[in-house]
């Protein structure tokens, strides 16, 4: 079965087809003075139009249509051999998982999806991009591992920065500057000051000996064989009096399951030792307890369940 190449599909052939010179004609019918001339244009406006939205109805229902022949499994998953790692079956909740609407897309068409989709850009599929991950791992890590390890030695700035940053604590450099600074009053000056993190300092890791996170992607349709639906969200805006009008975009389907990828190393704090076995059994309680993506506060980006595997 022939697949489409969802990211040029959704970004460049989803327009392909559109008449723009309805911009011209409504440009056209504010300067217009002739009653009869007018509505004339605005007769092909129309048209345009009409056939416009014919165009958007059509690829909004490839888009969101029943793309695999095999509902259990996407044949073309492409494998990371460098991630080590793996999150996964996360089976996504009801409403489904919303990421990339930053994106601007919209042509003032009726019915078009007007926000985005994060999309591979090679092989199209969309996908969580791992700096999203990293994110939200980054944005809870300290909160959760505080839950999980509560007596732990480990220095939670310095671990933090070892495993999102890819940093190692350069106490030689700290003490140089505060010795140079404060003199024999130095290391009394120096305990106090690192306590805060603006005051430590750090030195990049080797590339090959830092955690990676890569992007998270869909590895199972929905029961109907569909990766995208669509979905709308109405803002309200500034004016509570004035009639708001409901955006339609794109979204990953619920029921869809993600893998999580990583390639996760041991991190050592002051001789302490943070296993990477461990780090994926926080980012998993992480992702299954705040979820992914966009919207995650009213509903989107939350997993139902773990499936297992036979």
């Amino acid at each position: 079965m022939k697949m489409l190449n969802l990211h040029k599909y959704y970004y460049k052939d989803y327009f392909k087809n559109i008449n723009f010179n309805y911009l011209l004609l409504e440009e056209e019918i504010k300067k217009e003075k002739n009653d009869d001339r007018k509505r004339e244009l605005i007769k092909k406006l129309e048209e345009i139009n009409s056939e416009n939205e014919r165009v958007i109805k059509k690829n909004n229902k490839t888009l969101t249509g029943d793309s695999f022949s095999n509902k259990d499994h996407i044949p073309f998953i492409i494998n990371n051999p460098i991630a080590k790692d793996e999150i996964e079956n996360l089976v996504i909740a009801y409403p489904g998982l919303v990421t990339g609407v930053g994106i601007n897309h919209e042509a003032k068409i009726e019915g078009e999806f007007k926000l985005g989709v994060h999309f591979d850009y090679t092989w199209g599929m969309p996908v969580v991009y791992g700096s999203s991950v990293k994110g939200v791992l980054k944005a809870y890590f300290k909160e959760i591992y505080k839950i999980f390890y509560k007596n732990d030695a480990i220095d939670l700035i310095d671990l933090e920065h070892d495993i999102f940053c890819g940093e190692v604590r350069n106490k030689d450099l700290e003490q140089k500057i505060y010795k140079e600074k404060y003199g024999d009053e130095w290391k009394e000056k120096w305990a106090k000051g690192v306590q805060f993190e603006k005051n430590r300092k750090y030195t990049p890791k080797s590339i090959y000996n830092r955690d990676i996170f890569f992007d998270a992607v869909i590895t199972v349709a929905d029961n109907d064989g569909r990766i995208l639906c669509s979905d709308s969200i109405t803002p309200h805006g500034d004016n509570p009096l004035k009639n708001p009008v409901p955006l339609t975009f794109m979204k990953i389907a619920a029921g869809c399951t993600m893998e999580f990828r990583f390639k996760l190393v041991d991190s050592k704090i002051d001789g302490n030792y943070f296993k990477a076995e461990h780090k994926k059994a926080l980012f998993k309680e992480i992702l299954e307890t705040v979820g992914v993506g966009a919207k995650t506060n009213v509903g989107y980006g939350q997993f139902q369940q773990i499936k297992t595997k036979k």
